[in-house]
């Protein structure tokens, strides 16, 4: 068995140099909006450093994905690569004179500017945010941006900035209705589940003080992870899928903050080791785009994937500003912020799947062999989650919520927005999914 291992090894063994060893950085600056021709000793991380000032490259790796192929680090002398420009956004509070009437709050964001949550989601509602309210509430980023994702709403109620998004598998704990969307089948692309987790609090948990700490203004979703592993041992409906999630990749606390080349060496010492103590092959739960960035798959590898269209889990998002700055801000321009926070804000994450899908198709068009999981499998996926569920409903119950009504109304919103799948294959019959029949 310990064969099976190879296709994966082999590639993410051939680590790329580490970060440190980017070339050329101290060349002169490269403007976006242009197509730069790669030179000798050019990688993507020494381009984007020389373009936006940060080592990671996923902007320009996803819009030459076509050029490039599927190994961000093999990028060829001669190649044309376009630049694309990032929205900007303002370094410091001291950087803006304030005018009469104008606030000015710090907004701190946990991954890395070129990240997708950031240039293709945030950065964008915050400029909306200056734009609706005619720019008496602009947002800029802290003099020292912290990262620490697990620390992100003590910041905000702490007062150390105004406002953060925080990733809410870290508030497991203070905010258990939050972790819905980590159970299987409970997710699905990031705009369905953004969309539908903020149905469910505007219904049923916005009349509770369940998040009274600080101004929810809305939710933002990743894409759903699905199941990675040797193509010579397929994924079996009677194997306990859902507990086989073999490496927890550090996605938000390393691939899109410590970059992508330090993740593969990672995941490379990982395998390695692994393959020298087990007979089988791992068996990851990610995005297309975790997938490739890490080294996972790539066209030679035996590696194959199970797509599960409601995800083993969606990992999610809250934006938040401290009530101290909400209070400070005008009714007027409170219902302005409103207008495009909330369901709009959770629409924003359709970024996110656009994102991951350029990822998927271009594997595709390399040779990924993927399955859709068939109706066995997603009842088993379903059914692992019924002892969290069973949790969540007491938290639920607790605060006055109806447990049972919510959660049917949280999955039939799901349902109903199917259509946001975007990568759903067409010969899947979406009216046999267990949400529909019943037969759960």
């Amino acid at each position: 068995m310990k064969r099976m291992l190879s296709g994966l090894l082999a590639f993410v063994l051939a680590v790329p140099p580490l970060l440190g060893s980017v070339q050329r950085s101290d060349a002169n600056t490269i403007a976006c909006g242009q197509v730069y021709t790669v030179g000798r000793g050019d990688t993507l991380s020494g381009i984007s450093l020389r373009s936006y000032g940060s080592l990671l490259y996923q902007p320009i790796y996803t819009a030459n994905v076509d050029t490039i192929g599927t190994n961000p680090d093999r990028i060829q002398v001669g190649q044309r690569l376009t630049i694309p420009c990032l929205t900007p956004t303002t370094a410091a509070a001291d950087q803006i004179a304030p005018v009469e009437g104008q606030l000015i709050f710090t907004f701190n964001k946990a991954s890395a500017p070129p990240f997708i949550i950031n240039s293709g989601i945030v950065d964008k509602y915050l400029a909306e945010i200056a734009e609706v309210t005619d720019g008496r509430v602009t947002f800029v980023d802290p003099d020292v941006m912290n990262r620490d994702h697990a620390a992100q709403l003590g910041l905000v109620t702490s007062g150390q900035v105004d406002g953060a998004y925080v990733l809410n598998s870290h508030l497991a704990a203070s905010h258990p209705l939050l972790q819905l969307p980590m159970e299987p089948m409970f997710g699905g692309s990031a705009e369905q589940t953004a969309v539908s987790l903020w149905r469910l609090h505007a219904r049923y948990f916005a009349e509770t003080n369940y998040f009274d700490d600080a101004k929810l203004l809305g939710f933002i979703s990743s894409p759903a992870a699905h199941i990675w592993r040797d193509g010579a041992v397929p994924v079996t409906a009677d194997e306990g899928i859902a507990d086989k999630n073999q490496y927890e990749v550090p996605y938000f606390s390393g691939l899109d903050t410590r970059g992508p080349a330090k993740m593969r060496a990672e995941v490379a010492a990982w395998a390695a080791n692994y393959g020298a103590q087990n007979d089988e092959p791992p068996t990851f739960f990610l995005a297309h785009g975790a997938a490739i960035a890490l080294g996972i798959w790539d066209e030679t590898s035996s590696v194959e994937v199970m797509e599960v269209d409601n995800g083993l889990y969606t990992p999610t998002f809250s934006v938040v500003l401290s009530n101290e700055a909400w209070a400070k801000i005008s009714p007027a321009d409170q219902e302005a912020i409103l207008q495009v926070s909330g369901e709009a804000l959770a629409n924003r994450s359709a970024a996110w799947d656009a994102f991951d899908n350029s990822f998927r198709s271009r594997m595709l068009d390399l040779g990924l062999v993927f399955e859709k999981a068939g109706k066995p499998l997603l009842n088993d996926l379903f059914l692992s989650s019924l002892d969290d569920l069973k949790v969540w409903s007491a938290s639920a119950e607790r605060l006055g919520i109806p447990a049972n009504e919510a959660l049917k109304f949280y999955l039939t919103n799901l349902h109903s927005l199917k259509d946001r799948l975007i990568y759903r294959a067409p010969e899947v019959d979406v009216e046999q999914h267990p949400f529909v029949t019943g037969d759960l």
